[in-house]
């Protein structure tokens, strides 16, 4: 493939990905384009980051079945709709991580080994459970 090829390509998948964001946000979000995310990652426990990986993951998984050459050719999404699928959703999580500035190390961890992290605007993201260590 030569450059010149890749450039259409490109400038097509990148045109193709702008229509679908643009229009399932339409569908699927209200006036926070994020929020199904945020909502579905607070249902299942996770910050919006994790639940966007998730959401990567099965659509990783979702191409390995796709591409398996020993299954059959799919009736409603081609490879090229998930590949499609799969880098907007990487958009999505850069969205997010933009929203929600990056993470500071951890600042407090109490004496059950519960930390909290912080973002740069101040507010508490999570709570994790750390291991306690003691420093030799």
């Amino acid at each position: 493939m030569t450059k010149e090829n890749q450039i259409q390509l490109f400038d097509k998948m990148v045109e193709k990905q702008r229509e679908i964001m643009w229009s399932k946000g339409d569908d699927y979000a209200n006036a926070d384009r994020l929020s199904n995310f945020k909502s579905a990652a607070y249902i299942c426990g996770l910050s919006t980051e994790q639940h966007c990986l998730a959401m990567i993951a099965t659509k990783v998984a979702r191409l390995g079945v796709l591409l398996d050459p020993k299954a059959k050719t799919p009736k409603f999404e081609s490879v090229q709709d998930s590949v499609l699928d799969l880098a907007n959703y990487a958009q999505l999580l850069n969205m997010i991580i933009e929203e929600n500035g990056p993470r500071v190390v951890i600042v407090e961890t109490d004496k059950d080994g519960v930390a909290r992290y912080f973002r740069e605007n101040g507010a508490v993201s999570d709570t994790i459970n750390v291991e306690m260590k003691k420093w030799q």
